[in-house]
């Protein structure tokens, strides 16, 4: 019967080096499974694409695992580690070959976007790949490639059977996400949204220096708090944008925040120097300690943004208020009223931090607890800037 089921199968293989997968992968995979009624489509992750190296050297394991996180939720849709595992240049043909034997009888699409489509002819024995398989174009919105006319000669040519797909995926390039990884730019709707959080947390599309901090961070902090840290980098980074702060700057006050977080409560007491009792601020305050001491930050602006992200003060900054809001409203926080900060959140860095200063002084108020003289003078500040 399993065989019986394999034979009637029609499979479509999206091959690459998926670095990193990201929405349009998925909207490929999505479409040419509904529209040519695929059984089944594999993301085939190439282990050593033959035409071309794997950017930053990122590891065949990592980007499957990144796969792996942003098909989860999908239906007939799988990851596939077929090229990892039998390594060598990742030739489709071969791959070919090796899904005829595990699925006999099936039949075969290779799915392909306008681009990839007129490189067909420069594959390994492109002759035999399109004996094996037919091809699924999907087109890419506002890019025009002459498909049909490409279609054509490779039907002509090699007796290709290829059908263009009529929905369009998005037009992302996995090369620009890398890019902005490394300036500490937002990829917000780029990526699947696990994907994104799971590329911030390993950090392997980072630059060398921010990984190794990461690393002295992941020692550091517990998994939920590191898991924080990292949504902090996602909100810091569309933050720098939206109000035109130094995005790496950004990035690595954002990384090390809350590097103080899992200290021994006397042991941030101390480092902090605050003498008003309120525990809950003392890590910010050693925080701004230890990063300079342990992590090698020398930078008072990122100093200065770590020391204010939970108090604030009078006279901050832009930046300094960067830093507090990223912390406050990171895409992992769940807490109620969350998507209200969110949404206040405009082009004017001072508005937004006159109602989150005033919200948290009400809050604290409400539940009869102290406010930090610091808090204080930062929403008289900031109350006084908005009026005035």
């Amino acid at each position: 019967m399993e065989n019986e089921r394999k034979k009637q199968m029609r499979i479509g293989i999206l091959g690459g080096t998926f670095n990193p997968i990201h929405n349009a992968h998925v909207q490929m995979a999505r479409i040419s499974r509904d529209e040519a009624a695929l059984d089944l489509v594999l993301l085939m992750v190439a282990a050593d694409p033959p035409h071309k190296q794997v950017d930053g050297a990122v590891p065949a394991s990592e980007r499957y695992r990144l796969v792996q996180i942003a098909l989860a939720a999908e239906e007939r849709i799988l990851p596939s580690d077929l090229e990892i595992r039998r390594g060598g240049k990742s030739y489709t043909l071969l791959t070919l070959q090796e899904l005829k034997a595990v699925y006999p009888g099936a039949e075969f699409s290779i799915v392909v976007g306008s681009d990839m489509l007129a490189d067909l002819p420069n594959w390994y024995h492109p002759e035999e790949v399109l004996s094996l398989a037919d091809v699924l174009c999907v087109p890419r919105i506002g890019r025009n490639e002459n498909d049909f006319e490409t279609a054509n000669k490779l039907e002509k040519r090699y007796g290709a059977r290829v059908s263009m797909l009529s929905a369009k995926a998005d037009m992302i390039s996995s090369t620009e996400i890398r890019r902005r990884l490394l300036e500490g730019l937002p990829t917000e709707g780029m990526l699947p949204e696990a994907v994104e959080q799971a590329v911030y947390e390993g950090g392997e599309y980072f630059p060398e220096d921010v990984r190794a901090l990461q690393g002295q961070c992941r020692a550091a902090l517990s998994e939920s708090r590191y898991r924080h840290v990292c949504g902090t980098m996602r909100a810091a980074a569309d933050l720098a944008v939206r109000w035109r702060q130094d995005a790496k700057k950004a990035r690595t006050a954002a990384l090390l925040h809350d590097c103080a977080k899992c200290l021994d409560p006397l042991e941030q007491e101390l480092l902090s120097g605050d003498e008003s009792g309120i525990a809950s601020v003392h890590h910010a305050f050693a925080g701004a300690v230890l990063a300079k001491m342990e992590y090698g930050v020398a930078d008072e602006t990122i100093l200065r943004a770590i020391r204010l992200h939970t108090t604030g003060d009078a006279g901050m900054t832009d930046f300094d208020a960067l830093v507090y809001t990223a912390d406050l409203v990171e895409p992992t926080r769940a807490f109620s009223g969350v998507e209200n900060y969110r949404s206040r959140i405009t082009a004017d860095a001072g508005a937004f931090m006159a109602f989150a200063l005033g919200e948290e002084t009400r809050r604290l108020e409400r539940k009869g607890r102290f406010v930090h003289p610091a808090t204080a003078r930062a929403f008289a500040f900031y109350r006084e800037k908005t009026q005035g």
